[in-house]
C-alpha cells in the first residue's frame, strides 16, 4: 500500500485561486502554478504553505478551483484579497514524498493517487483535497475518501 488512511479535522486554506479544467500539476498549466507560488513566497503569509482543491466538477472529471496558499487556524488569519476554502473533516488517504524538486515530487505523488484510484485501492469522495509541505523538499497529499460503504478503504 502506497498510502495510509487518516482522520482529519476541517482545514481552512486561503490564497490565490487558479481555475483549471484539470489539476494543474503538469504541462502548460504548471507554469501558472509556479507563477502563483513565486508571488506567494514574496509575501509574508499568516500560516504555513498549503494547497487546496475544491469545487470538483464530476461532469468534466476535474477540479474547478485550485488554491495555492496557506493554512488558516481561523477565518481571522485570512489576508486581505485572498480567497478562503474549507476542506471538510473526514477520512483521507495520505500520500507522502520528498525530493530535490518539489514541483516534480508533487506531480509524482498525484500520479500515485490516480494510479491507486484507477486500480481500486481507494474510492475518492471529491469533497476537497489538500497538500501540506512539512519542509522545502516534502509534500503530504490528503485525498478525501468516500464513506466505507461506498468503496474500498485500506
Amino acid at each position: 500500500m502506497d498510502f495510509n488512511v487518516v482522520d482529519r479535522p476541517e482545514t481552512l486554506i486561503a490564497g490565490t485561486v487558479l481555475r483549471s479544467p484539470a489539476l494543474a500539476v503538469e504541462g502548460p498549466r504548471r507554469a501558472k502554478v509556479v507563477e502563483a507560488w513565486q508571488h506567494l513566497r514574496a509575501r509574508e503569509l499568516p500560516g504555513p504553505y498549503a494547497t487546496g482543491y475544491v469545487d470538483f466538477a464530476p461532469e468534466i472529471n476535474s477540479y474547478l478551483t485550485h488554491i495555492a496558499g496557506y493554512e488558516c487556524k481561523t477565518i481571522a488569519d485570512l489576508a486581505p484579497g485572498d480567497v478562503l476554502a474549507t476542506i471538510p473533516a473526514g477520512r483521507y488517504a495520505r500520500f507522502v514524498a520528498s525530493g530535490d524538486d518539489l514541483g516534480d515530487t508533487i506531480v509524482s505523488v498525484w500520479r500515485r493517487v490516480w494510479d491507486a484510484e484507477a486500480s481500486g485501492l481507494l474510492d475518492r469522495a471529491y469533497t476537497g483535497d489538500c497538500e501540506q509541505y512539512p519542509d522545502e523538499r516534502t509534500v503530504e497529499v490528503f485525498v478525501a475518501l468516500a464513506p466505507e460503504e461506498g468503496g474500498q478503504q485500506q
